[in-house]
């Protein structure tokens, strides 16, 4: 982990008073002790793709919660995707085919 301090030498614009508003809007959930802020990695990857999307991108501030959501949810999505591919993987090879013909629309599918 590291500190805000830090995180922010990171970052050629990244300025203190950004980082905090992120942190307010949950943009950034980072860990806190008596000494401050502390940065772990997903911290870290998190405060590199809003940097990237304002300072890169120039989406406003605003948006940034709106837009990382989406992400978060797409990434969500992704993760139970490969669950469901892995169960699937692990089905008779009967099962597989059946669930193979429904999802692309195969007429000879049963029902």
């Amino acid at each position: 982990m590291i500190r805000e301090s830090e995180l922010i030498a990171q970052f050629t614009y990244l300025e203190r008073q950004v980082l905090l508003t992120w942190i307010e809007e949950g943009v950034i959930a980072p860990h806190r002790d008596e000494e401050g802020y502390l940065f772990d990695q997903v911290d870290e990857s998190r405060v590199a793709l809003a940097y990237d999307l304002h300072y890169r991108m120039g989406l406003d501030h605003p948006s940034l919660p709106v837009i990382l959501s989406l992400i978060d949810q797409l990434h969500d999505a992704r993760h139970h995707l490969r669950a469901l591919t892995s169960a699937v993987a692990e089905q008779p090879e009967a099962i597989r085919q059946d669930i193979t013909n429904r999802v692309t629309g195969d007429p000879t599918s049963r029902n």
